[in-house]
């Protein structure tokens, strides 16, 4: 009866030996006394489970108990059971520490020898059931933990969107795994056409000053061989490969960070294809993975061979660990393409009006610089307001596509400079040159008409004083045109130019057809009589729309939980505090805090922005000076304004290249 459990019969009897001879032949035992059973250190530290069958007289029992009993309790590895040397009917062990569960069994000095070795073997085969009953519970209970380990460890690199964060987790959890001290972690880089190029070095637990580096991906190296191969390697001592070995270990990593590698587990990152991904290669297993190992302890027997055991798990892990980086990568190819598409738009949008070049991509550093600032901020009445990483990114896409909606706006009203289109005041002006040339028609008819009646006596003094009338009423229309031309400039308009304006409407001039027309008609009167700017009423409505359009326009995106609020940031940039602003006339905290930074940028940039046809650039002091009277008036937040202007953020524009 062969045992993978080291078992050991104690005795008092000097007889024994010889009565157990046929058991003895049979399987692998070991008798000693009571005194070497309370000496052996062997048996004392022993690392795995022993089996003990007590044979002792009644009499010893009633006097050592206690001390056994002890030496039971401080040992829990050893599994005992009691054959007692007494009469049939002996119950004294009642009164002793051992218990009732313990004795296995009681037999007089007459059994025979037959009898005791079948009852010892019966001993034995009953503390076997309850050690393999043990071992087995150990391994289901530590299968229970890995997979457990295993799935959090899956959990956790799901839900890791930091690559470089990530790859650090995949390392630390195959290291923590399989008790490896070290390790290091490679990916497989491809070219623009998915064709496998080399294996970069991307990190390693020692904390050695190493740049990233890239290998060939063949069978020269150890990481090599794995990536082409997509096998497994377990590698006992990486100083003493077989000889036919195609591979070699490179020895500087040992030199560099003081470190000596022995046992190396390295295992293919595989994806659901089957394509290696990366590769995980672990170092030097050790029993307790928060052991600090010394170099003594790394070159002698501390470290162990990598067991099939510990490579299923770290297999496990590493085809976790693929999954999740080639999820990574996935994600970020989604934000690449929709990093491309953002961009695209605005420029888009922006080609429309090319005065306005830049502004959305401005807004967006101006609008994320600003809710940065006020993330760090430890003052003031937004000290407790926090902006996670996906909240500042949300903010960006926000800003970045808060204009979209101006594909929406008729391009003549986007563009629009001056309150008259070219053509329309251009017909103006040839109404204009019309009656100069009429009133030169009529000067000339005169002029036959004085020669006609009068001949040339006195004509040169009637021409010179028609030239002179000519002049003065050239020098009048002009005038006149000169207003209008004034006026239809986007600055505000003076009370004494809308004066003449409505002298001017009221003038007529009849065609060459006797047909009466006014100088200026209803419609233009009513775009050169505009306040400020250049917009009438229903334009200036057009331009408010593209709000609204952008809202429309972002609603129908499906955006992620994390960008969720990018329609709504953006829907209300041009609302105000007290209320008078658009779409919705939103007023105080129902503006999101989001929204009232991006009014703060938007309001600098298109003041700072280069000059454009409708209004000119202003320096930063006087912007600063404007925003300052909007906040004065409750039409944007002071306290943000004040954050904006004490950070500076307008600074980070030249910082990021946007100069102006």
């Amino acid at each position: 009866m062969e045992s993978k459990f080291k078992q050991y019969i104690v005795t008092d009897s000097a007889t024994l030996v010889g009565r157990l001879s046929i058991l003895r032949n049979k399987t692998q035992l070991e008798l000693i006394n009571l005194k070497d059973f309370f000496e052996s250190a062997e048996i004392r530290d022993t690392p795995q489970f022993v089996n003990i069958l007590f044979y002792i007289s009644s009499k010893v029992l009633e006097s050592e108990h206690n001390k056994i009993r002890e030496q039971l309790k401080n040992n829990p590895l050893i599994l005992a059971r009691f054959i007692l040397n007494a009469d049939l009917g002996y119950e004294g062990y009642k009164n002793t520490e051992i218990e009732d569960d313990l004795i296995f069994g009681i037999l007089p000095e007459i059994t025979s020898d037959l009898h005791l070795s079948k009852t010892f073997a019966n001993g034995f085969l009953h503390l076997h059931m309850i050690t393999d009953q043990f071992d087995l519970l150990h391994k289901i209970n530590t299968a229970k933990y890995e997979i457990n380990r295993l799935t959090r460890i899956g959990i956790s690199l799901a839900n890791e969107k930091d690559f470089d964060k990530l790859l650090r987790e995949i390392l630390y959890s195959a290291r923590e795994i399989c008790n490896a001290d070290s390790g290091s972690l490679y990916l497989v880089e491809q070219d623009d056409i998915g064709f496998v190029r080399n294996l970069r070095f991307k990190i390693s637990a020692l904390s050695i000053d190493t740049e990233e580096f890239i290998l060939p991906i063949n069978k020269s190296s150890i990481a090599g061989y794995v990536a082409e191969t997509g096998k497994v390697l377990n590698i006992q001592d990486v100083y003493d490969l077989p000889e036919d070995a195609a591979f070699s270990f490179n020895g500087n990593f040992d030199i560099l960070s003081n470190y000596h590698t022995k046992s190396m587990l390295v295992v293919p990152m595989k994806g659901h294809r089957g394509d290696v991904v990366g590769v995980l290669q672990l170092i030097n297993r050790k029993r307790n993975f928060n052991q600090k190992l010394t170099m003594e302890q790394m070159k002698g027997d501390e470290i162990q061979p990598f067991d099939d055991y510990s490579t299923q798990l770290v297999l496990g892990v590493a085809g976790q660990a693929a999954v999740a980086i080639q999820n990574n990568y996935l994600i970020r190819e989604i934000e690449t393409l929709f990093e491309g598409f953002v961009t695209a738009s605005v420029n888009a949008i922006e080609a429309r009006d090319p005065t306005t070049s830049g502004h959305s991509f401005r807004v967006a550093i101006l609008t994320v610089g600003l809710a940065e600032t006020l993330d760090r901020a430890d003052f003031g009445k937004y000290k407790d307001t926090k902006f996670s990483k996906e909240q500042l990114k949300e903010i960006r896409y926000a800003s970045l596509l808060h204009d979209f909606g101006k594909v929406g706006v008729r391009e003549k009203v986007l563009v629009k400079a001056k309150k008259l289109e070219d053509l329309e005041i251009g017909l103006i002006d040839w109404r204009f040159r019309y009656l100069k040339k009429d009133f030169e028609s009529k000067l000339n008819l005169r002029k036959v008409e004085y020669l006609k009646k009068h001949g040339h006596t006195g004509y040169s003094d009637f021409e010179k004083a028609i030239e002179f009338e000519f002049n003065e009423e050239c020098k009048r229309l002009s005038s006149m045109f000169q207003i209008i031309s004034q006026s239809n400039e986007p600055s505000i308009l003076e009370e004494a130019n809308s004066q003449f304006l409505e002298e001017i409407a009221k003038m007529q001039y009849i065609t060459t057809e006797g047909e009466n027309l006014e100088l200026i008609s209803p419609y233009e009167f009513g775009f050169l009589t505009i306040k400020k700017g250049s917009l009438d009423f229903d334009e200036r409505k057009e331009i408010e729309s593209h709000v609204e359009h952008t809202f429309q326009f972002l609603s129908k995106i499906p955006w992620t939980s994390d960008l969720k609020m990018v329609p709504t940031i953006a829907h209300a940039h041009h609302e105000k505090l007290n209320g008078t602003g658009y779409p919705r006339g939103l007023s105080g905290e129902d503006i999101p805090i989001q929204s009232r930074i991006m009014t703060i940028s938007d309001i600098f940039d298109a003041l700072t922005d280069q000059d454009r046809p409708y209004k000119k650039a202003v320096p930063v002091d006087r912007a600063l000076d404007i925003l300052e009277m909007e906040a004065k008036e409750n039409h944007l937040d002071g306290d943000l304004l004040k954050v904006f202007v004490e950070s500076k953020v307008w600074e980070k524009l030249n910082h990021q290249g946007h100069l102006k």
